[in-house]
């Protein structure tokens, strides 16, 4: 496994992981190694936990 970056947009909130991971689950278990996966931060996303880009039609007030 590489070392993974860790970025969090501050204005989406979205959390991106640069480099390959594992995901895995309460026990342990690995679910699936992934490369360059990015998360929702705004809670607008249809594929939830991952970020589809829906933060991009939010306005700030």
């Amino acid at each position: 496994m590489s070392n993974p970056r860790i970025f969090v947009n501050p204005k989406s909130g979205s959390i991106r992981v640069t480099g390959t991971v594992d995901l895995v689950d309460a026990d342990g278990n690995i679910l699936e190694t992934v490369e360059n996966i990015k998360f929702c931060g705004c809670g607008q996303s249809k594929e939830k936990p991952l970020c589809d880009g829906s933060h991009k039609g939010l306005t700030k007030e």
